[in-house]
């Protein structure tokens, strides 16, 4: 069964970002941390922009009606610890939301999640729009160069939803997939996206 394992939101705030050989500050709001988990399941609004307590610093790539929320699946995340665990040369715990994303969630995958899917949490719905392609901010925050290629290459970057019923949700809701045209998948996409940037 597909579920909410996590929703985290987050405020902008400066982020360093490198720029040949200097640094340079932008905001972001990338930096995002759970408020309502398993442990305790929290009831968070979400409105058609999005959860009302994230903020986003950038409504053109992240964020807006089409990009309300963003969902990650849980099970990329020991993948994840053990490649940047060995791109910085140390143990890399990461936390729900590390990623930038407000719904982190289990039992669904990019192969299985197509353009157009509806889905149903709690008292939303929503329908997914398209692949999270990674920019430059996500790689100031991980600080290894080659984390966008490596996202887009194992196809784990996760997607992005249009709430099209608002209400609330909380962790430990069932997602209810209700499928669309089934003609692209999120899978397609970091394929496509990957053959383009080769």
């Amino acid at each position: 069964m597909a579920r909410i394992e996590s929703i985290s939101a987050g405020i902008v705030s400066p982020l360093w970002v490198r720029d040949g050989n200097n640094l340079r500050s932008v905001m972001s709001g990338i930096k995002k941390s759970p408020i309502s988990t398993l442990t305790n399941p929290v009831r968070i609004e979400v409105k058609a922009t999005g959860i009302g307590c994230d903020e986003q610093a950038d409504h053109i790539a992240h964020g807006g009606i089409e990009k309300a929320l963003y969902a990650y699946p849980m099970e990329h995340y020991p993948h994840w610890s053990d490649f940047l665990s060995q791109a910085k040369g140390k143990p890399t715990d990461l936390h729900h939301g590390f990623f930038g994303e407000n719904l982190t969630i289990s039992g669904l995958l990019e192969d299985a999640v197509f353009v157009g899917d509806r889905w149903q949490m709690g008292e939303i719905e929503c329908v997914v729009v398209k692949l999270r392609t990674p920019c430059y901010k996500f790689t100031a925050k991980t600080g290894v160069s080659t984390v966008a290629k490596e996202m887009i290459s194992t196809a784990s970057s996760g997607w992005y939803l249009r709430v099209t019923q608002t209400g609330s949700i909380q962790a430990g809701d069932a997602i209810t997939v209700i499928p669309g045209p089934l003609e692209t998948s999120i899978l397609k996409q970091n394929q496509d996206l990957l053959k383009h940037s080769a």
